[in-house]
């Protein structure tokens, strides 16, 4: 006779005020990218007190984790960032961030929390499980480099996975719902620095210098045109030049002008097209005006993809736990990025999707992520750990 298998709410709600106190932990000590180190050994601890395999692979910070089924078959791998921002919380929490100008306003508590979460429950019913599950606590999301990192030391000899799942919160949706986008979801985003050189000299005489400022200015004009005129409209893109710095005096022409920017697209063929539009740009424009431009690239993540099988199967295991109508489909996707896109689909397919934290009695759940005064509400805990849970029971059953 088939045993009967407890149902994944219920393994939910048993552990739900433990994770509750948990995500306020880890939100009182934020710590940020690459320097997670106490947060580290706060997983370490919780992975092992519930009896997850602690696999070391040479990560300064970030933890893998490894629950073994019950019976031999595939894996699933799920990934969340550990890391906080640079900014001070204005929350007003009894448990706000005790360091000074750091907190989580990007909600990688919530997702920290939710990995445990699920850990702790997945354990409880491993010998139903045909297959492995891979938990990936990766640093240094905001900084863009932990991903790269969980590749460099090869996460993946642990336990190839066959599927990535993840999430992330937001506000703009109902705690307790989720959000799911098939295909583009987030965009690639790269950094560019350009320096402009022309020939310094009194602002009385411009004859006898070459104006790195005007320029400048001519080469930021015509870079509009890169949107508007050289990407297809149809792939969604935006640059914005952040950062301009040149000159000292009013009286005075610079030798040379440095501006910063990034670029983001949904589509990789438009993404390398807009780059090479943008080296041509400065190089010429700047020779045009008798002066000399260069441009350094800081590649950063690709677009994040969303696999639509692996949509489908969230989508499933959302409707079997908090139910169809918290399900909402996401029309448009974001500009924003996101570095798991360095995992999926280069090591396997995958799909990543949002977590509801909003709640219309309370406005502060509704700043937004990156708000220093943003409240996450907690009842987003349990329905990310069940949607995770489930797709992970449903695909190694």
């Amino acid at each position: 006779m088939e045993e009967t298998k407890m149902d994944t709410m219920d393994l939910i709600r048993k552990q739900e005020s433990d994770m509750i106190e948990i995500r306020r932990h880890i939100h009182a000590n934020p710590e940020l990218s690459n320097e997670e180190f106490k947060t580290t050994e706060f997983i370490k601890e919780k992975l092992t007190e519930y009896g997850i395999e602690v696999c070391e692979i040479g990560l300064k910070t970030g933890v893998v984790g490894l629950l073994r089924g019950g019976k031999p078959g595939k894996t699933v791998a799920i990934r969340e960032d550990i890391d906080a921002l640079p900014m001070a919380e204005l929350t007003g929490l009894p448990f706000a961030s005790k360091i000074e100008n750091v907190c989580h306003s990007c909600g990688h508590d919530i997702h920290t929390t939710t990995l445990l979460y699920c850990a702790r429950v997945l354990t409880e019913i491993k010998e139903e499980l045909s297959g492995n599950v891979l938990f990936l606590f990766q640093p240094a999301e905001e900084d863009g480099s932990g991903a790269k990192q969980l590749a460099e030391h090869k996460f993946y000899e642990i336990s190839k996975p066959d599927v990535f799942v993840g999430l992330h919160v937001s506000p703009e949706f109902p705690a307790g719902s989720i959000g799911l986008k098939r295909g583009p979801a987030n965009a690639s985003c790269d950094v560019f620095t350009i320096k402009v050189s022309g020939k310094g000299g009194h602002g009385a005489h411009p004859e006898n210098c070459i104006d790195p400022i005007v320029i400048s200015g001519y080469i930021l004009t015509q870079l509009q045109t890169v949107i508007s005129r050289e990407n297809h409209p149809v792939y969604p893109a935006v640059m914005t030049i952040g950062s301009i710095h040149g000159g000292k005096a009013p009286n005075v022409i610079p030798d040379y002008v440095e501006m910063s920017g990034t670029l983001r697209s949904l589509n990789a063929e438009s993404r390398e097209k807009m780059q090479n539009a943008i080296d041509r740009i400065i190089k010429f424009c700047a020779e045009a005006m008798r002066g000399h431009a260069e441009i350094s690239w800081k590649k950063g993540m690709p677009p994040l993809v969303n696999n639509v099988e692996v949509i489908d199967g969230l989508q499933a295991a959302a409707e079997k736990t908090i139910g169809a109508d918290h399900v909402l489909t996401i029309q448009n996707p974001s500009l924003g990025s996101e570095d798991f896109s360095y995992l999926f689909p280069k090591y396997a397919p995958g799909a990543q999707f949002r977590l509801g934290s909003g709640n219309d009695a309370d406005p502060n759940t509704r700043h937004g992520i990156h708000n220093s005064k943003n409240v996450f509400d907690e009842n987003c805990l349990a329905a990310g750990a069940a949607v995770l849970v489930q797709y992970v029971r449903d695909f190694l059953a």
